[in-house]
């Protein structure tokens, strides 16, 4: 049976039995509890609720009665749960409805028994009485429960408190509170409400300080639908670990992305997190270069790169510092350091033509590294204003041995405003495919043949000039010796 349900059926008892009265001794008094009300269906066990009992002074009584005591008893112990005193007086034909706060400890189906006891006029004293069935339980709107209690001592944990909400209505003004044997961090959370049929979790950072079966109480306080702020609380046991700290850090040098590295990686086989790890590398006692790297959960590793560049030749020490269950730790390891071989491939050369939108490019691949690179493409990346056009969109070099170069051309449509070119290099050195992205300036690409167009076209005027004036000056010539030969 539900809880309102049982309230249901007590108020029904209730009702049935309203209507039966303990007349007093004297004819001209008759008194009766009409009813007696609950501010709670069902109250918790050391609840304080509100049981109200309205008693009627019948129009068939000769006056006024004082009400002297209420008070509740339990059915078969005789003893008292509460009592009220001196309430006042109730005219003839009234009712007055009187309070009394009262709490049971334990909980289950109780059967009291409401007394009131009046004086009459003449002093005479009367008593009438009203069973009452409360059914006290454990507050089951909200329930509480945990996750995340897996511990170390000494390490912040993170543990989930979840509130859910089993109610037909919402609880309102939900506070939880988390102590216990734990430092918690932000120990307290409030929450507006939490709607019927959902839940609410809440994350508490813990610190253990010793290993062991430790306990942690969740207390609830809310407000139910019916309006009754409740409290409950909830205790759970946690096996917190003692710390096993086992790091182990280890380094090699080595490339990425062409570029000489120390790669470190720091493993953890213990049971507890390093975390705020940083890495260095010292030489002589003195650091040369730093970097961060990522927490380091148990029984995982992470790794990181130092920049090589920095790092001179010889015995270099790396060393990792982190904290691990609340304290500060270093770990080291030395190794023999060489720089790898560098590798790159540059562009060198570069000349650039124009021929109504198409720009041409030629140039040299160099390789400035110190290893030899193979299958080296050159190609046209498109771009704002650029589009790779045939026929020279990619250019195959092939292999360019360290510290030789070769020749490329590449051909795109570039409009007038655009200044730079992006071409992709790609190579492979050592068995690594390499690319990268250089910007080849084409501000200054010429016409491709504009200086002889115009050069030939100049000559073509000057040799007709020629010839017109030869004619002319041959023709003046013949007519002045026909002349004379005439004359």
């Amino acid at each position: 049976m539900s809880r309102r349900s049982l309230g249901v059926a007590a108020m029904v008892v209730l009702s049935v039995v309203a209507g039966v009265a303990i007349p007093a001794a004297a004819a001209n008094t008759d008194v009766a509890i009409e009813s007696v009300d609950l501010s709670v269906d069902q109250p918790a066990p050391g609840e304080s609720f509100t049981l109200t009992t309205t008693i009627a002074n019948l129009e068939s009584s000769a006056g006024p009665v004082e009400v002297t005591d209420i008070y509740v008893r339990e059915s078969g112990s005789g003893r008292d749960l509460a009592r009220i005193e001196d309430v006042g007086s109730i005219a003839s034909g009234d009712t007055r409805a009187i309070p009394l706060t009262m709490s049971i400890d334990e909980p289950g189906e109780k059967k009291l028994v409401v007394n009131a006891v009046v004086r009459d006029a003449d002093g005479d004293f009367q008593s009438v009485s009203y069973p009452l069935y409360v059914d006290v339980q454990e507050p089951d709107e909200a329930v509480i429960s945990f996750a995340g209690l897996d511990s170390v001592a000494g390490e912040e944990s993170r543990v989930d408190v979840t509130v859910s909400n089993g109610d037909d209505g919402p609880l309102s003004n939900v506070r939880l509170e988390l102590t216990g044997a734990a430092d918690v961090e932000n120990p307290e959370r409030v929450s507006a409400s939490i709607a019927s049929g959902t839940q609410t979790t809440h994350t508490f950072a813990a610190t253990f300080d010793e290993p062991g079966s430790r306990t942690l109480t969740a207390t609830l306080t809310y407000k139910t639908d019916e309006g009754v702020t409740r409290t409950v609380t909830r205790n759970v046991t946690a096996d917190v670990e003692a710390a096993t700290l086992d790091p182990q850090l280890t380094a090699t040098g080595t490339t990425a992305n062409g570029s000489s590295v120390v790669r470190a990686t720091l493993s953890e086989f213990g049971n507890v997190e390093l975390r705020d790890v940083q890495l260095r590398a010292v030489v002589d006692g003195e650091t040369v270069t730093r970097t961060r790297l990522a927490d380091v959960p148990a029984g995982e590793s992470r790794t990181a790169t130092l920049d090589g560049s920095a790092i001179p030749p010889g015995e270099v020490t790396v060393i990792a510092e982190y904290t691990a269950a609340g304290e500060t730790a270093t770990s080291e390891t030395t190794l023999s350091y060489a720089p790898a071989p560098t590798r790159g491939v540059t562009v060198t050369g570069v000349d650039a033509s124009r021929s109504g939108g198409v720009v041409t490019i030629s140039g040299d691949a160099a390789n400035v590294g110190s290893l030899d690179a193979s299958s080296v493409v050159m190609r046209v990346v498109a771009a704002e204003g650029v589009t790779p056009v045939s026929p020279n969109k990619e250019y195959f070099v092939g292999a360019v041995d360290s510290s030789e170069f070769a020749t490329f051309q590449l051909t795109a449509n570039v409009s007038a405003s655009v200044t730079e070119v992006p071409v992709r290099i790609e190579y492979t050195v050592d068995g690594e495919r390499l690319s990268r992205v250089v910007e080849l300036d084409v501000s200054d690409a010429a016409p491709s043949g504009g200086g002889q167009g115009s050069g030939g076209s100049g000559g073509s005027l000057l040799l007709g000039a020629l010839v017109v004036l030869l004619a002319v000056g041959l023709g003046a010539a013949l007519t002045i010796a026909y002349r004379r030969y005439r004359g």
